[in-house]
């Protein structure tokens, strides 16, 4: 698959701004997630070890109705809060971090008021409320800051070929707010399916313009499935800039548990474009991790499906937050590792 021209949509209204932004500390007799926070070593001086990542911290939720299938993630800034959506119920779920982003806590959870049904996957935070994602549909809608339906986002035509439920995964916003960046999990039936143990799944990575509805497609490849039976492809995105992307990469099988991938890619490169791994989970320091419920390659690694690029530390490393779906299976585990990378992209 090649590059596609752009095309435009139609011209859609301005989004509002200025809603104020709830207030949240982890101090105020919230539940708190329970895991553990890793003792960090001394912080390098920068441009040491420049590809280094450190597992900053890490937190398994408590047995909490709203911690069930979180499957997006957002940071937002602004607020200082992490924003999770649930597929079921479809809801928007505030999650606290303390000062040294090493304790978390579960806040306020909304419920999504929207006609028709909804399998949210994905979010990204507006200055007055919410993108989400929809693999029903599939759909991007606008909400606000209650939840509360605004609008549907126009979409590319060839997106309602999208196979069930390997449908509209990823959803993220540039830094300018002026794009937002969709992919469904794995290639469009047109673009060859899903991946193979021989080749990978041809995504369509879109960027939207958000005032003028033009779109570009650009092509990513994902990595050949690691497994003969299961699933593998594109759960999220996280958006550096208007041009660079972080891209995750996940698969499952029942055998051999999970493979979390994150690439970093640029839109401004040929297509398919080419792809730098950031991080392969599973490479990533397990001790003091509990037992796995299901087989996994790493005591680290569940079904993560949310990622979202975070504030710097004092010492001008970016944290990166990753996040898995339990499904509402016992077997799995609601959990949230907070990344520190010197270089992002």
């Amino acid at each position: 698959m090649h590059v596609i021209a752009s095309k435009k949509l139609g011209r859609r209204d301005a989004l509002g701004f200025g809603l104020g932004f709830i207030a949240l500390s982890c101090g105020r007799g919230l539940p708190r997630a329970g895991g553990g926070a890793p003792q960090s070593p001394p912080p390098l001086p920068l441009g040491t070890n420049p590809n280094a990542v450190e597992l900053w911290a890490w937190i398994d939720f408590p047995n909490d109705p709203r911690k069930s299938e979180l499957s997006g993630i957002v940071w937002d800034a602004h607020a200082g809060l992490l924003f999770a959506v649930s597929d079921d119920p479809p809801r928007i779920v505030t999650i606290a971090p303390d000062a040294t982003f090493r304790d978390f806590c579960l806040g306020e959870a909304l419920d999504v008021d929207a006609k028709g049904p909804l399998d949210l996957e994905g979010i990204a935070a507006l200055p007055d409320g919410f993108l989400l994602a929809s693999e029903i549909g599939p759909r991007v809608i606008e909400v606000d800051r209650q939840g509360h339906y605004r609008r549907d986002i126009a979409l590319p035509p060839e997106l309602s070929e999208a196979l069930p439920n390997k449908s509209l995964e990823s959803l993220a916003l540039s830094p300018s707010q002026r794009t937002v960046f969709i992919a469904t999990e794995v290639g469009l039936p047109r673009d060859g399916g899903p991946a193979t143990q021989a080749r990978g799944s041809h995504i369509r990575i879109v960027a939207l313009d958000r005032g003028t509805g033009a779109y570009e497609e650009h092509a990513y490849l994902t990595d050949p499935s690691p497994h003969t039976v299961g699933d593998y492809g594109v759960a999220d995105l996280a958006a550096v800039s208007d041009d660079a992307l972080l891209v995750l990469e996940r698969g499952w099988s029942k055998v051999d548990g999970n493979t979390v991938r994150i690439y970093r890619v640029r839109l401004s490169e040929d297509s398919p474009l080419r792809k730098t791994l950031l991080i392969d989970l599973r490479t990533l320091d397990a001790h003091g991790f509990p037992p796995s419920k299901q087989p996994q390659p790493s005591k680290i690694l569940d079904n993560f499906e949310g990622l979202a690029l975070g504030p710097h530390l004092p010492d001008g490393r970016r944290l990166l937050f990753v996040v898995s779906d339990d499904n509402g299976h016992e077997t799995q585990v609601a959990r949230l590792l907070v990344l520190a990378l010197r270089t992002i992209g």
